[in-house]
């Protein structure tokens, strides 16, 4: 029993590491997005573009490896992930073109699909009972701390080593998890539950039926969506418009992730007290506010009322992120890896899209930030009072 219990905290603490490579695979290089374009020729959408890029292999990923994680385990899984992901990583560090640049962060992106995925299925597998739901804010928190911490740390290499060089610190972070998964984890997907790749696709219209399953998504995209944005489009404003420089940046960045992760923590006091429907309608509430606050000064650009309003909207999605993962990922147990990569798959193509119609807008006002930030609202809100409507139906 104590044997059982040491290694059910060991992957408490091993699924958050695992999952946060895809927090800073995201956000770590954010800070160069223009060096990196003027030393190798590319316009400020084409590095934008780097971002959704790497969402939309992610996305590819999750479907890609929520399969073989079902059907191979989840061990073999993750560690072909990080390798991949290392690959990428050192692509990336000696990269020449704009073509071998984005080709790397395909590769990455593809990589950490096995990340996301395998850290929920082990969840599903080895956490029981009231402490899985505090597990998976844990999940959220490590996730969150990439973008806390990432791209202040990207700042710094910017300016006193070169871009390169947040590239050679995604290759050690990908040796250190992986030296942590060939050292402690166990296969927690038992023989007789493996399924074949056609057996696992055949799951997705089971899950995909589910309307709970798919307004939990909704959520999560627009969600996942506004947090991601001021990474997108925040270096171009901060360094180009405005004239800072690339510290200036990773220094808001930490600013709006410290909201998100502080949010979080709330949430995982919280939870304990207050329903989980009742703290997401809150973050919902903290979000409309953040875009408000934004549309304060409607012309020209203005850096404290655009980051007053996202540092309130990134605390608000502390509230929402991890409850909507959570009742999600709760509906699958029996296909935690195939409903994972789903749930994943869509949040990040929803990110994907987002982020490439965000990057082809000029956002020359705050008013057209608020704008962007209003339309996820109201998805999110849709989103939001389908589960409501569910739940009255199934209380009926």
């Amino acid at each position: 029993m104590n044997a059982d219990k040491r290694y059910e905290n060991f992957i408490v603490f091993l699924a958050p590491l695992i999952n946060s490579v895809g927090g800073i695979a995201i956000d770590l290089y954010a800070p160069s997005l223009p060096s990196i374009g003027r030393e190798l020729g590319a316009s400020a959408s084409l590095m934008q573009n780097t971002i959704t890029i790497t969402l939309l292999f992610y996305a590819i990923g999750q479907l890609f490896f929520g399969v073989m994680a079902d059907a191979r385990g989840r061990r073999p899984t993750v560690l072909m992930g990080l390798v991949v992901f290392l690959g990428g990583s050192v692509l990336a560090t000696l990269a020449t073109s704009i073509e071998m640049l984005l080709l790397a962060r395909a590769l990455q992106g593809f990589a950490i699909g096995a990340c996301q995925v395998v850290a929920r299925a082990l969840l599903v597998d080895i956490v029981k009972g009231p402490r899985f739901y505090v597990a998976v804010i844990y999940l959220s928190l490590a996730f969150g701390l990439g973008p806390v911490i990432a791209p202040y740390e990207g700042g710094l290499v910017e300016v006193y080593l070169g871009w390169r060089y947040n590239f050679v610190l995604y290759a050690v972070y990908a040796v250190i998890v992986l030296a942590f998964v060939l050292a402690g984890l166990k296969e927690s997907l038992a023989p007789v539950a493996r399924r074949s790749a056609l057996q696992t696709m055949a799951g997705y219209r089971c899950i995909l039926a589910d309307s709970r399953f798919r307004s939990s998504v909704v959520v999560l995209g627009s969600s996942f969506s506004a947090f991601l944005l001021w990474n997108v489009f925040g270096p171009h404003i901060v360094q180009e418009r405005l004239g800072f420089d690339a510290q200036y940046f990773g220094t808001t960045a930490l600013a709006v992730g410290s909201c998100y992760l502080v949010g979080t923590l709330v949430n995982r006091l919280l939870i304990r007290v207050v329903q989980a429907a009742a703290l997401m309608w809150a973050g919902m509430l903290l979000f409309l506010f953040g875009v408000l606050g934004i549309a304060v000064m409607p012309t020209g650009l203005h850096l404290e009322s655009i980051l007053g309003g996202i540092m309130l909207i990134a605390f608000g999605q502390g509230f929402i992120f991890s409850n909507a993962m959570a009742r999600s990922m709760s509906l699958f147990p029996d296909r935690a890896g195939v409903a994972a990569s789903l749930q994943g798959c869509l949040m990040l193509i929803a990110g994907s899209l987002v982020s490439g119609i965000v990057s082809a807008l000029p956002l020359t006002s705050n008013l057209a930030i608020a704008g962007v930030f209003l339309v996820l609202w109201l998805v999110s809100l849709s989103g939001m009072l389908k589960v409501r409507t569910q739940r009255q139906v199934s209380v009926a």
